[in-house]
């Protein structure tokens, strides 16, 4: 549980259920998805941004209930694929606060690492659960893991462009409100 919630809950609580709520709108009412051109059935979004910028303003509590939030959302369309986005972004919100809970973003360079380990866990996170997950859910598309194994070359791609999406747009959206609001700031 991070220091910021134990000491301002009303405003975690505000603050997560405000990014919840834009994860909700922009899933089901904005629905800006841009097809992956080698494999357009994988779509790239924003959803990722509320989520690790609820993560970076209110603790990774608040970013997995966020992501929490998102798994419902897509859930009423399609439950695996509610699943597999939450497994995504959990996964780099993971990936990012492994690196900040060890140092903290003191500096660039620590930053950037944390971006990248949040791509890096998401990636391999997605690979492993794609390879476990599709021919089992989709046995129709995927009949055997050797279909599954031929793409993830390709999925892997996908979730990196995806979490760079998640995580540049999370970080600069931070550093954009912290800016403005500097009480937000909790190094």
């Amino acid at each position: 549980m991070s220091l910021f919630y134990i000491r301002r809950k009303s405003v975690f609580v505000a603050g997560t259920a405000l990014l919840g709520a834009v994860v909700v709108v922009l899933d089901l009412v904005v629905r800006l998805k841009i097809p992956f051109p080698p494999l357009p059935y994988l779509k790239l979004d924003v959803l990722g941004v509320p989520m690790l910028l609820s993560s970076f303003l209110f603790g990774f509590f608040s970013g997995s209930i966020t992501s929490l939030v998102a798994w419902l959302t897509i859930s009423t369309r399609d439950w695996f694929s509610g699943f597999m986005k939450f497994a995504a972004e959990f996964s780099t919100l993971m990936g990012v606060y492994i690196v900040l809970k060890a140092k903290g973003p003191s500096n660039a360079w620590w930053k950037a690492l944390a971006m990248i380990s949040g791509v890096l866990v998401r990636v391999i996170v997605m690979a492993v659960a794609n390879i476990a997950l599709l021919p089992v859910f989709y046995s129709t598309l995927y009949k055997t893991y050797d279909a599954v194994i031929v793409l993830i070359p390709l999925i892997s791609l996908f979730n990196a462009v995806q979490g760079a999406v998640s995580v540049f747009g999370g970080f600069l959206v931070y550093e954009a409100v912290v800016l403005r609001l500097p009480s937000l700031k909790h190094d």
